[in-house]
């Protein structure tokens, strides 16, 4: 196998490393195009790995702004109103340059690799690449669009996208799934999902509430939470 080989199949394995999340049975991913259109994703159903389920986001839209979301099953408390969901506005900024990264990367360094182009190819290749990278960072530092600000964290955020260019190219999701969202997630689900949409999460929530309850004792006070959560849920109203 030769380098060139080897190379490009590292690049591609971290992209898809960093596009992939590991999901506890009370969490979700949310994500938003740039319609404001929100769609969820919940993991394979039957693959666990380490008890929780992997999620496999769409490797050609990275520049889609995505939160991970969970919930107490014992709980649906009304988070304090944040603006979590107003980043994925903030993050359009960042798409030209999060495509032309990946544009760079994985269409315009292949051909310079695996083709007669050569240099022709890989040098501008390189220079879209890191420009692109290079620019993002400069956009999410001067519009502070980290919702954990600090310039500990830019600094680990910049050496990790620029040591490893496949976290640029996902410098979007990058920014956005390490962070806690306070609000619960069938309530934001339900004010944020079409109606189709919510009524697949919804069900898979309840899915997951009579799980727990087979493994709780019949007539305890988990049992009688339980229930009461899982009834919330039925009654539970989406956006139309």
């Amino acid at each position: 196998m030769s380098y060139e080989i080897a190379l490009f199949g590292l690049a591609v394995f971290f992209y898809l490393y960093d596009s992939t999340v590991l999901l506890y049975s009370n969490e979700a991913v949310l994500a938003c195009d740039f319609r404001r259109h929100w769609s969820a994703a919940t993991g394979t159903a039957g693959f666990l790995l380490a008890g929780r389920t992997l999620c496999m986001l769409n490797p050609f839209t990275p520049h889609r702004p995505t939160f991970r979301l969970r919930w107490d099953f014992n709980s649906l408390a009304q988070a304090p109103q944040s603006q979590w969901m107003e980043r994925a506005h903030e993050l359009k900024v960042l798409a030209p340059t999060t495509l032309s990264a990946g544009i760079g990367l994985y269409v315009l360094l292949p051909l310079g690799m695996f083709t007669a182009l050569g240099a022709y190819a890989v040098i501008p290749a390189l220079v879209l690449l890191y420009g692109s990278i290079i620019v993002s960072l400069f956009l999410v530092r001067r519009r502070k669009i980290l919702i954990a600000p600090g310039g500990m964290r830019f600094l680990s955020l910049a050496f990790e996208c620029i040591a490893c260019p496949p976290f640029g190219v996902n410098m979007v999701r990058r920014t956005m799934l390490g962070h806690r969202i306070a609000e619960p997630l069938p309530l934001a689900a339900a004010r944020l999902l079409d109606a189709a949409g919510w009524t697949k999460l919804r069900a898979l929530c309840v899915a997951r509430i009579e799980d727990a309850l087979q493994a709780v004792a019949a007539e305890s006070d988990e049992e009688k939470s339980l229930k009461a959560q899982r009834q919330r849920l039925l009654e539970l109203v989406g956006s139309t």
